[in-house]
């Protein structure tokens, strides 16, 4: 079926013709001037609103030598904790006149790199990426080429980039703190894989298991992939032990949730038998019937801070790198309880 053509967009000359004024009024009112008076901005903003104005990208790329893309790089675009950063990012950059380029790499480093070389090559003016990369390496190049940058939910301390997240070491912490309040001392760790948040969380869990004196055996941390899959093939490993864990505690949500899954396929009851909590509040505040302990943060915030932080980079390049980082909080649901008798 023929497509029907649009109608054509009010231009600037449209709105000028209407107020009486001259393009370059127009022009320096659409853009905030502030030789311009407060009342003519507002009349022109209000004409521009109601003729459907919208300003052509590559005219205003040319004037001001920016292509107004933002690009985020995410690992797993189905991933709900994703969803909720780039929710919080894309209001953000919108309102600021940029359009959002969103690409997900699979939680494959190579392409995630092959996907922030495109985004590079397109002249995006700055980018945002929760990175899959095992080490700094890669960003300590793309720090030559001066683009501006903000990683979110990642942390490369050997690297001076701007960050937003959440106080991994905290989140480990405090969640195996909560265990050993209800009487665990056989706690085990669903270790995620080689990124910041995994290797943080994992330190709050040994110091945590420190602090009460606690030695922790190489057969209490099994690694996994931060999905339900590889935390329901970690805790079938933990199963095997004898005497196994009382608690667990999974990187992440996913994790926790295979966990869950693997105890119910071996029969064992959560949390009667074994204590299993998460991080990450994947089942949110609105789920009906919210079942998994877990340490939660606002992941939409995340996405807003990163966003704002991007545009004061992108507005001031020298400006110094900054970190942001929230306190996690610890929400006790039904899957932790004290250890069986």
């Amino acid at each position: 079926m023929a497509r029907r053509p649009s109608a054509p967009s009010a231009t600037i000359l449209d709105i000028a013709r209407e107020l009486g004024v001259s393009a370059m009024t127009v022009s320096r009112a659409l853009r905030g001037r502030p030789e311009v008076q407060p009342r003519t901005r507002e009349r022109v903003n209000q004409v521009a609103q109601r003729l459907g104005y919208r300003p052509h990208r590559w005219a205003r790329s040319l004037v001001s030598r920016r292509s107004w893309i933002i690009g985020i790089v995410i690992p797993d675009i189905s991933h709900g904790y994703f969803a909720e950063i780039t929710g919080g990012v894309e209001p953000v950059i919108e309102d600021a006149g940029y359009d959002l380029l969103l690409c997900h790499s699979r939680r494959d480093p190579e392409r995630e790199r092959q996907e922030i070389n495109m985004l590079l090559e397109s002249r995006v003016d700055g980018l945002i990426v929760a990175s899959e990369q095992p080490g700094p390496e890669f960003f300590r190049a793309l720090l030559a080429r001066r683009t501006p940058l903000v990683l979110v939910d990642r942390y490369f301390p050997a690297l001076r980039l701007p960050s937003v997240r959440v106080d991994d070491v905290a989140a480990g912490r405090l969640a195996t703190q909560h265990l050993l309040r209800l009487g665990h001392r056989r706690i085990a760790h669903l270790h995620g894989p080689a990124l910041s948040p995994a290797e943080l969380r994992l330190r709050g869990y040994r110091q945590a298991m420190r602090q009460r004196r606690i030695a922790v055996p190489s057969a209490w941390v099994v690694g996994g992939a931060f999905d339900i899959a590889s935390g329901a093939q970690a805790m079938k490993q933990l199963l095997r032990l004898r005497p196994r864990p009382t608690a667990v505690f999974a990187a992440n949500d996913p994790m926790a949730f295979g966990a869950i899954l693997a105890c119910r396929e071996a029969g064992i009851a959560v949390p009667r038998e074994i204590s299993i909590m998460g991080a990450g509040n994947i089942e949110g505040d609105n789920h009906p019937n919210p079942f998994l302990t877990t340490m939660d943060w606002p992941r939409m915030e995340l996405g807003q801070q990163a966003g704002q932080l991007l545009l004061k980079l992108i507005a001031q390049p020298e400006r110094a790198p900054a970190d942001i980082i929230y306190r996690p909080a610890l929400l006790e649901r039904q899957s932790t309880a004290p250890p069986p008798a």
